[in-house]
């Protein structure tokens, strides 16, 4: 009986934490804008500076929103993070033969790889040890 007590404590410990779970993830969400405007399929790498670390990622929705993931787990754990971003040009779509063998890989980065390589991004982040709201990402088109 003591034993589901404490399990119960430490469960609503990590939920008044937010956002806590088995593996130390923390929620973290943001907004991404290209050339001041919020930027809808943009999708985002977050490259831990930890070298074993484990890779986060999102893509922004109709507002320029997103939400991070490290694997199929929602968040990521606390600690810097170098980002990339990649924002395929949503006007080149698959065909349906694209579709149906799963070739189709997107269309060209309207950011011309501007922020595709994480040696040479210069967007740094700091994730903390609890939910996180990141500041704005602003990007400019190549």
């Amino acid at each position: 009986m003591q034993r589901l007590l404490a399990l119960i404590v430490m469960f609503s410990f990590c939920i008044a934490l937010g956002g806590c779970n088995s593996r130390g993830l923390v929620e973290a969400t943001g907004i991404v804008h290209v050339d001041g405007k919020p930027a809808s399929g943009v999708m985002l790498m977050f490259f831990p500076a930890d070298p074993n670390g484990v890779t986060a990622s999102g893509k922004t929705d109709d507002q320029g929103r997103y939400r991070l993931s490290s694997g199929l787990d929602a968040g990521l754990v606390s600690g810097s993070y170098t980002v990339t971003a990649v924002y395929p040009d949503p006007s080149v779509q698959p065909t349906q033969s694209q579709m149906m063998l799963g070739t189709f890989e997107g269309g060209p980065d309207l950011l011309k790889g501007k922020y595709s390589n994480k040696q040479s991004s210069t967007i740094k982040v700091e994730i903390g040890s609890s939910s996180n709201d990141l500041a704005l990402i602003e990007l400019k088109k190549g």
